[in-house]
């Protein structure tokens, strides 16, 4: 539009700066909503699929079923959101691509694929191990090249998080168990061909690394954030811890719903989270 147009319309266009400024925030918006949304289109279809009496013991036993596009869709989308998203504090940055690389394991290799293995023909079955030791040592080497490059070029935020005793510590054990992680995955999944641990062992350290995402703004002095809300922060997160007792209570009455009533618990509590987030910067309206 040029300045002659500027003068019919009567509308001030914004300054290339604030232009970019503007879009950025809408871009950072969308990406807090695509997060709800995708939590949201992964539940509908549970939901929708449970009318039919297929109602699984949890969310990653959908991987086999009708909605297995859905599931694997939903966790890619939730993983690449949680690792493109730029948190704040630095340590939530860290803590939600750290999330975003579990998620991708939970993703991609399902619950109970020993026992599925086992039932294939020989000849399946190698075509199936074949192909989850592709994805898995892609996923692996592009992780490090991701990092690297953000260590390269990047703001690159590690050396900040070991300035803080509560960080540091953090950010030591985190480490040390996505250390262990990977030997778990290299030794199960490429060493032998039973794929074991390796699933449930994303889907717990996922939460971890969720559940200290929410801590980052619940105890904003430590893990060196600010802002407001610190009560309800701190709701949230005790609340995702009382979904281990739940979860004991129902393994104790031996309910075949333990597992996917704590991650709706966790999931649904870490959604609250994002939307008081998405609310709190959500950017006001333009005067025209």
């Amino acid at each position: 539009m040029s300045d002659n147009d500027d003068a019919v319309t009567g509308i001030a266009q914004p300054a290339p700066d604030a232009e970019a400024g503007m879009r950025a925030g809408e871009t950072y918006r969308h990406l807090r909503l695509m997060l709800v949304t995708l939590t949201a289109l992964l539940f509908l279809s549970i939901l929708i699929v449970s009318f039919t009496g297929q109602l699984e013991g949890s969310i990653s036993a959908y991987y086999l079923g009708p909605i297995r596009d859905i599931f694997v869709g939903a966790m890619v989308g939730t993983a690449v959101c949680l690792i493109v998203y730029r948190g704040f504090p630095p340590f939530e940055d860290y803590t939600l691509n750290v999330a975003g690389f579990y998620a991708i394991f939970v993703a991609f290799v399902p619950t109970g694929l020993t026992e599925t293995l086992a039932s294939l023909e020989a000849q399946d079955q190698k075509a199936a191990i074949d192909a989850l030791r592709v994805t898995i040592g892609v996923v692996i080497l592009i992780t490090i090249a991701f990092v690297l490059v953000e260590q390269r070029f990047g703001q690159w935020t590690i050396p900040g998080l070991l300035d803080q005793q509560a960080t540091k510590w953090v950010l030591i054990g985190t480490n040390v168990l996505g250390a262990a992680f990977l030997v778990l995955v290299i030794v199960n999944g490429f060493v032998d061909d039973s794929f074991k641990w390796i699933h449930l062992s994303a889907a717990i350290l996922l939460f971890v690394s969720l559940a200290a995402a929410v801590a980052s703004h619940a105890w904003p002095g430590p893990f060196g954030g600010s802002g407001p809300g610190v009560s309800t922060y701190r709701t949230i997160f005790f609340l995702m811890l009382t979904g281990v007792p739940i979860a004991l209570v129902l393994a104790a009455l031996h309910s075949p719903y333990t597992v996917i009533v704590l991650e709706a618990w966790e999931i649904g509590l870490f959604s609250a989270f994002w939307i008081l987030e998405a609310k709190r910067t959500w950017p006001a309206a333009p005067n025209n």
